[in-house]
């Protein structure tokens, strides 16, 4: 298959999976209140909660949150534009996932003024798919790096004898 129909083909999952994102954030407007549990409430729910502060609810100043955002986007979209150019389709396909998902809660804080979470699991965290996105590329992106054959210069074995 070429580079071509691999990135047309990428395009079209991550919309679709854009789509899902934002589809499932309007579903959960209209959870009950207290939200809705499988087996029991310290397993896994659907529970509507508004996210005002970063990843695991940390606080950031409003102004600080939305710069920090869009640098964080803007290198992600740096690294997504060159591994294009250089025709690396699984690395742009990572950086598409955190790419539709950092652009899909930045668009909730704009819309709402806070981040829709609403999946609920072992009543640790609430997050939504975008979070699972950007999570899942960013694994993606350490598990390649991991398994690649980087390999670092050996050391020069000293010229130099004890005498």
């Amino acid at each position: 298959m070429t580079f071509l129909r691999k990135i047309t083909l990428t395009n079209f999952f991550v919309a679709l999976l854009f789509l899902a994102d934002r589809i499932t954030k309007n579903f959960a407007f209209g959870l009950p209140e207290g939200g809705f549990f499988l087996f029991s409430k310290k397993f896994i729910g659907l529970q509507l909660f508004k996210n005002y502060h970063l990843i695991f609810n940390l606080k950031l100043n409003q102004y600080l949150l939305y710069l920090f955002i869009f640098l964080i986007l803007s290198c992600v979209l740096l690294f997504l534009i060159k591994n294009y150019e250089e025709k690396n389709y699984f690395l742009v396909f990572c950086f598409s996932l955190i790419t539709i998902g950092a652009i899909s809660n930045l668009l909730d804080r704009l819309l709402y003024g806070y981040v829709v979470d609403f999946l609920s699991f072992f009543d640790y965290s609430i997050f939504n798919l975008a979070d699972v996105y950007i999570f899942v590329g960013a694994g993606l992106i350490l598990i390649k790096i991991f398994k690649s054959d980087v390999s670092f210069p050996r050391r020069r074995e000293s010229t130099l004898r004890k005498k």
